[in-house]
């Protein structure tokens, strides 16, 4: 079974979002830890200097304001760095048309600059989304394939329970097909 598809500009942002958030797990707990960690450094300063008590709250709507900013900021850089390949892409093929095949083996990955075979046991987590179709492998690399790249839904359906089928140790995630 194949399919073909092509990332436009939402698309890439969203699978980027996804590695960011997903992949990299430790991006809103790292700015949990540094919202706290400047919030206590601000209330024991504020201890020992013995500010009035609205200080505090001063204090205290600044960490959660250092929170939210951290999270905007990663948001807005990949927002930007899909903009910069989206840029390249039409001087050069950045992103090209892939095609996804299951074969009885092993997943063929094709583009026009390479092709590889992925072993079904080197797939680490298959999960669904409202968008996405996302297949992580053991040796950190990751498949998007968008939704609206099958014809319908049926195809869909048959993929996504052919690839679970050949992915039994993989945790499927996301997925009302069987």
């Amino acid at each position: 079974m194949k399919i073909t598809y092509k990332f436009d500009e939402k698309e890439l942002f969203d699978f980027n979002m996804f590695r960011a958030m997903r992949k990299n797990s430790n991006t809103i707990p790292r700015a949990i830890f540094i919202s706290c960690g400047y919030l206590a450094v601000l209330l024991l300063i504020g201890y020992w200097v013995k500010f009035p008590w609205w200080v505090y709250l001063i204090f205290t709507a600044a960490a959660v304001l250092l929170f939210f900013g951290m999270i905007w900021f990663t948001r807005n850089r990949m927002k930007h760095s899909v903009r910069v390949l989206m840029y390249r892409q039409s001087k050069e093929d950045i992103m090209p048309q892939t095609t996804l095949t299951l074969e009885d083996d092993y997943l063929e990955v094709y583009t026009v600059t390479r092709t590889s075979e992925i072993g079904y046991e080197d797939v680490e987590r298959v999960e669904m989304t409202k968008q996405f179709l996302y297949i992580l492998l053991t040796e950190n690399g990751e498949l998007g394939v968008p939704l609206r790249a099958f014809d319908d839904e049926d195809a869909k359906r048959q993929f996504i329970t052919r690839l679970k089928a050949k992915t039994t140790k993989a945790v499927h995630v996301g997925i009302p097909y069987s």
